[in-house]
């Protein structure tokens, strides 16, 4: 009985993390679709005739540059962690915005990970892309992503 109901916990928490992933990815893919497509035809047509690897040029691209550091906190540049379509940091605690620290806010969700909300518009789980939506309060984007995540 207990292996049982192990398992439905990790499916339950399996399905919430698909079904933000989802959410997240799928809003923010509608905005760059077609700019992806453009994108991985040129790639090829440039490998193609230049004979390099493909997989250089996703590499360079899929490594952003570290935040800048503020030297009086020692903390990232809040302007510079969160940005819509960045990853937010695994490590994330804080970030620096005038020399003060911003600690963010904080919903748990179902599977153990918090949402981390960062000036009523930006929101992301540690480790994943950073979504702009405006305005939390009004985002439906937000709202469905952080049902799905306390689910």
């Amino acid at each position: 009985m207990v292996a049982i109901w192990k398992s439905s916990a990790r499916s339950g928490a399996l399905l919430c993390a698909l079904v933000l992933g989802s959410t997240v990815l799928g809003a923010c893919g509608n905005e760059s679709g077609g700019e992806q497509a453009s994108d991985s035809s040129s790639s090829e047509s440039t490998t193609e005739s230049t004979g390099e690897s493909p997989s250089e040029t996703p590499t360079e691209s899929e490594a952003p540059a570290e935040p800048a550091t503020d030297p009086s906190n020692g903390l990232p540049v809040c302007e510079d962690v969160w940005v819509d379509g960045l990853d937010l940091p695994k490590d994330y605690t804080a970030c620096s915005q005038d020399g003060e620290a911003v600690k963010p806010v904080k919903k748990m969700c179902g599977f153990g990970s918090p949402m981390i909300i960062h000036d009523d518009r930006f929101y992301a789980l540690r480790g994943n892309r950073v979504n702009d939506v405006g305005d939390i309060a009004t985002s439906e984007q937000f709202q469905s992503a952080l049902a799905a995540c306390q689910a």
